[in-house]
């Protein structure tokens, strides 16, 4: 049965992580399928999308192709696309209220989107270097504090 729930992760572009194409990514969520989980205190891909394959392909001049692993992740925004974001992206789930009671739901006026505070980049930077070594406190810049309500029937709101 579907519900509105409140979601609060910690959210970055796979591109800001060193990812180029669809299939580095996909080879990446495979590897850590058994590690990753779409509840509080694990990472996992977006519930969310960055733009919509119709957009996508219609800006590649394709007809219906869809993503292909060939194709490259992009930071830019695509012309006639304006309100799409960088993505896919890769989350790390601090919260997840399921069902929302009427009482706690504001219908999206709650919805927050943020960058990290200097104690917020320090205290969880440890989360990413267990997954990229290599990650720095400066690159915790590229990652956003987003807490948003969605009906689960339907597809989650991205935020970036």
């Amino acid at each position: 049965m579907s519900c509105w729930r409140r979601t609060t992760v910690l959210r970055i572009p796979a591109i800001c992580l060193g990812f180029t194409f669809w299939w580095e990514w996909h080879e990446f969520l495979d590897r850590h399928e058994e590690d990753f989980d779409w509840s509080p205190g694990h990472f996992a891909s977006a519930i969310c999308d960055s733009y919509s394959h119709e957009d996508y392909d219609k800006h590649l001049g394709r007809k219906g192709r869809g993503y292909d692993d060939w194709d490259a992740l992009d930071m830019g925004l695509y012309p006639g696309v304006v309100q799409s974001v960088p993505g896919p992206f890769l989350d790390y789930f601090l919260e997840e209220i399921c069902p929302l009671s009427p009482e706690e739901n504001t219908y999206n006026e709650s919805d927050c989107v943020r960058l990290l505070t200097q104690e917020e980049k320090e205290k969880y930077l440890p989360l990413y270097l267990k997954l990229f070594p290599e990650f720095t406190l400066e690159r915790m810049g590229d990652v956003h504090y987003c807490r948003y309500e969605w009906y689960d029937g339907t597809d989650a709101f991205y935020f970036y």
